[in-house]
C-alpha cells in the first residue's frame, strides 16, 4: 500500500506543472505571452526555467518576396480629428549594414507636428529600427520621443540567438523572431494577406512579450493625396501602449505585392490621429512583377 501511494504522488508531481503550463499557455494565447512568468522575474535564467509558448512569428522562407529595399521612402501627412493638418511623418530605409555580425536594414521614422498644433501638443519623434535582413526580425530598436514636452528614450539590443534582449541594463527572455513595433510592420507587408484570416505577429515592449493578433477586413478603394488606391484594411488589437495607444489600429496596405501602408487611424494621447501618404519612392532594388496602381 505505502507502495501505491507513493508511485500516485509520484505520478501527481510530475502532472501538476504541466497542467498550470496548459492553463497559463490557453489563458495568454492573444495577450502577453509571457505573462505566465512571474512579473519580477526579469532575470532571464530564471524565466528560461518555464516552458516557452511558441513563436507567432516564424523565420521567413528563403523565397517569400521583400516588396522593400535600400531607398523606400514614405511621407505622411498627419490629421488630428478629422480636420486639424497636425503635422508630417517619414519611414526611410537609409541603408544595409553590419550589426554585430549581421546584415540590417537600417529603418528611420520621423514625426514632427507642425507650429500651430505645437501650441497645443508638441510632438518630435526619431524611431530607428535595424531589421535582420535575412529573419526580419528586430536587432535593435531605438526611440528618442518629445510628446507633450515629456521626453523619453528607449533602446532594445535583442540577442535573438540565445533569446534575450538588453533593456536598461535588464536582460529579458523573447521569443525568436520577436519584433518592435516598427519591424512588425515590414513583416506584416512581406504576408500573403487573405480578407477574413487574421495573422498573428510578435512584438516585445512595456519589457514583455505580445502576440498581437491582426484582422483582415476588407478590400477597399481610397483617395490619399499621394493617389487612389486599391487598399486591403489591417486591424491590428494593441494590448498595450507605445507608438501607439492600446486599442484597435486601422492600417490600409495597397492591395498588390508592395502593400504600402497608404493610411493609418488611431488613437493618441489627446484625440485621435489620420496619417495619410503623400508621397513614396520605391526601392531601385526590387523588381516588381505585377502591375501595380496608383500614384
Amino acid at each position: 500500500m505505502k507502495n501505491k501511494m507513493w508511485i500516485i504522488g509520484f505520478i501527481l508531481i510530475i502532472l501538476l506543472p504541466v497542467n498550470l503550463y496548459a492553463q497559463n499557455l490557453s489563458k495568454n494565447s492573444l495577450g502577453t505571452l509571457d505573462s505566465a512568468l512571474s512579473p519580477e522575474r526579469d532575470n532571464v535564467l530564471e524565466a528560461k526555467l518555464t516552458l516557452p509558448v511558441p513563436s507567432a512569428t516564424p523565420t521567413p522562407e528563403v523565397e517569400k518576396f521583400i516588396p522593400f529595399g535600400v531607398g523606400e521612402k514614405f511621407e505622411y501627412s498627419i490629421g488630428w480629428g478629422n480636420v486639424l493638418n497636425a503635422g508630417k511623418a517619414t519611414i526611410e530605409i537609409k541603408d544595409i549594414i553590419q550589426y554585430q555580425g549581421h546584415e540590417v536594414y537600417k529603418v528611420v521614422v520621423e514625426g514632427k507636428s507642425n507650429k500651430v498644433f505645437s501650441l497645443f501638443y508638441r510632438v518630435r519623434d526619431k524611431l530607428e529600427s535595424l531589421i535582420d535582413v535575412n529573419g526580419l526580425f528586430s536587432r535593435r530598436y531605438w526611440t528618442k520621443q518629445d510628446e507633450g514636452h515629456k521626453k523619453r528614450e528607449r533602446k532594445y539590443e535583442f540577442d535573438q540567438e540565445n533569446n534575450t534582449v538588453q533593456y536598461k541594463g535588464k536582460e529579458y527572455y523573447i521569443r525568436h523572431g520577436i519584433h518592435d513595433e516598427v519591424s512588425a510592420v515590414f513583416y506584416v507587408r512581406t504576408l500573403d494577406l487573405q480578407v477574413g484570416k487574421p495573422v498573428y505577429v510578435d512584438i516585445f515592449a512595456k519589457r514583455k512579450n505580445w502576440q498581437v493578433k491582426c484582422v483582415v477586413r476588407k478590400i477597399e478603394t481610397i483617395k490619399v493625396p499621394a493617389g487612389k488606391f486599391e487598399t486591403i484594411l489591417v486591424e491590428p488589437e494593441l494590448r498595450f501602449d507605445g507608438i501607439m495607444k492600446k486599442g484597435k489600429i486601422k492600417v490600409w496596405f495597397t492591395n498588390d505585392e508592395r502593400r504600402i501602408p497608404v493610411q493609418v487611424r488611431s488613437k493618441i494621447v489627446i484625440g485621435s490621429i489620420l496619417i495619410k501618404l503623400k508621397k513614396y519612392r520605391m526601392s531601385q532594388e526590387v523588381a516588381f512583377n505585377q502591375h501595380t496602381q496608383g500614384g
